[in-house]
């Protein structure tokens, strides 16, 4: 097994480098994600979420001091990523033309006026159900009184909801009362159970797995990112792999496995040898993907997500709206301009200049492509992306009917 290049994103086995070309598994419907976060108040305080406290108010998930932004704004907002993501959906095949809105936080059932913003998603949504299909999905924590979930349950299409284990055990047990709520009125649901790598949690955590195995729901166990994501013992790890090796499609296992296991290098000049970990990620939301163009193969373990300097097709695949600051960015991890800088799209004060930009570059066929300049991938990892332009340029004709990339 080669060893990854930290800084390319490649494997490189006997002098020879060998892409690692992430995208969408093509089994499964490209969807256009986009992501709103509609508030940063939450009623957790994960040790592994960041608050503004930690780092810049961009980049903070959580922040209970803040004011859940005005019903007004957020009706706005609906309106221009509606109108943003159509003019995506206009250059696309038919059968790729289908949008998914998310919203979380924070928290983002807690909003005070969450009932009518969701009313108004759907309302809002009218004049474009004939173009493209719209999915209403919640990324909740799940921690919210029955009364008001029961409620809720109604105008959402589809629950992701993450289980923290750092929570309190009435707050948990709540979580477990919602999932089985959200199961019983038949939406579609997942639990995404974060992965914490601290051994005093590690039982519990993997009781509420069987716990979803119990009670037959979706559940996906994820690993933390950033500089948390090291913090896994070598039991844990292989825990890990053999998960991932259990998720892949049976004609793929081996080219997943092949990937996985630790590479055996002999040290230069010295008869020892010593055991390197593949380093990389599966999707956020659990969806199998190719590589390197082999669409009759499958994995859900990606072994590098290190793309610095490729060209990357995030922008036609998400959009990340932060509400409290009302910051607008391609995507709510790398955060990509299309001028190789990391940084926003513009801002939701001034939607109109986003909307005639981007119409712009469609109508004169000037959209360049997304250049990463962040030294990993986290969410926006099964957008199809490529090192040499080339090659971008001819995947991507898969996914856009005109004619509009430079």
């Amino acid at each position: 097994m080669p060893a990854p290049d930290s800084v390319t994103g490649t494997y490189i086995a006997m002098n020879k480098i060998i892409s690692i070309e992430p995208a969408i598994d093509p089994n499964a419907r490209p969807t256009f994600l986009l992501d709103w976060e509609l508030t940063m108040k939450c009623n957790l305080d994960c040790s592994y979420c960041p608050t503004p406290e930690q780092t810049d108010l961009s980049h903070a998930y959580h922040d209970n001091s803040a004011n859940h932004p005005s019903l007004d704004e957020c009706l706005k907002t609906i309106d221009f990523m509606y109108r943003y993501v159509d003019l995506y959906m206009s250059t696309k095949p038919r059968w790729t033309r289908a949008v998914v809105l998310n919203m979380y936080g924070g928290e983002s059932l807690l909003h005070p006026h969450i009932v009518e913003i969701l009313k108004e998603v759907k309302k809002r949504y009218l004049p474009y159900q004939d173009k493209w299909p719209l999915t209403v999905t919640c990324s909740t924590n799940g921690v919210i009184g029955r009364q008001r979930m029961t409620e809720i349950v109604e105008l959402i299409d589809e629950f992701t909801v993450s289980f923290h284990v750092e929570a309190l055990k009435k707050q948990k047990e709540l979580v477990k009362q919602n999932l089985l709520l959200i199961k019983e009125k038949n939406k579609r649901l997942k639990c995404v159970v974060l992965m914490h790598g601290d051994q005093e949690h590690w039982p519990e955590i993997l009781d509420h797995i069987e716990f979803c195995k119990d009670n037959d729901i979706k559940y996906l166990p994820r690993k933390l990112d950033g500089k948390i994501s090291n913090h896994y013992n070598q039991q844990q790890i292989t825990w890990f792999k053999n998960l991932w090796q259990e998720k892949t499609q049976q004609k793929s296992r081996t080219r997943q496995n092949s990937i996985i296991a630790p590479s055996q290098h002999s040290k230069e000049g010295t008869n020892q040898t010593e055991v390197v970990e593949v380093i990389g990620r599966a999707c956020c939301g659990g969806r199998l993907m190719s590589m390197d163009e082999d669409l009759k193969h499958s994995v859900f373990y990606i072994p590098n997500n290190v793309f610095t300097g490729w060209y990357c097709s995030v922008n036609w695949f998400f959009l990340y709206i932060k509400q409290h600051t009302k910051e607008v960015f391609t995507n709510k991890d790398c955060r990509m301009n299309f001028d190789g800088t990391v940084s926003p799209l513009g801002s939701l004060d001034n939607t109109d200049s986003i909307i005639n930009f981007t119409k712009k570059m469609m109508d004169d066929k000037s959209m360049p492509a997304i250049v990463c300049a962040k030294d990993h991938c986290w969410c926006g990892l099964c957008a199809p992306k490529a090192e040499k332009k080339e090659d971008f340029m001819r995947i991507m004709d898969r996914h856009i009917t005109e004619k509009v990339l430079v």
